[in-house]
């Protein structure tokens, strides 16, 4: 099923593949993360009681050293909303211990079309998304 026009009824549909009794451990949640970056997979998970979909660029910590991903969400909802309507998506700075249900699923990986500086809240990069074309 193409999600473009329907991206919420995929959201929707494939959030309901986990078991909602079995929580990922947070090493599960970081290897899934790892290799969406390295990979370039989107990724689709609940984060802060929200279904998002999310195009993983950096895993890093912060200066507390609690670990952070650099995403770009291109799907789903959040507190504040997606600030561009337009499919571009929005830079979200997440923490690792808000994700659950996370699993990789088929689409096209992207980045913003502004370049991807060095964010505030990582302070220590562990594994950044390369450059190259996908």
């Amino acid at each position: 099923m193409a999600c473009g026009v329907v991206k919420r009824l995929c959201l929707n549909s494939a959030m309901a593949g986990p078991n909602p009794t079995t929580r990922q451990s947070a090493e599960d949640v970081v290897r899934l993360i790892r290799t969406a970056i390295l990979e370039k997979h989107l990724l689709q998970a609940i984060y802060d009681g929200h279904e998002r979909l999310l195009c993983p660029q950096m895993l890093g910590r912060n200066k507390t050293g609690q670990t952070r991903v650099l995403c770009l969400q291109i799907g789903g909802g959040s507190v504040s909303g997606l600030r561009h309507g337009d499919g571009q998506g929005d830079w979200r700075c997440l923490s690792l211990e808000k994700f659950s249900f996370v699993k990789s699923v088929p689409g096209v990986w992207r980045t913003a079309g502004d370049s991807l500086r060095r964010p505030k809240c990582i302070d220590q990069i562990e594994l950044e998304a390369s450059r190259e074309s996908t």
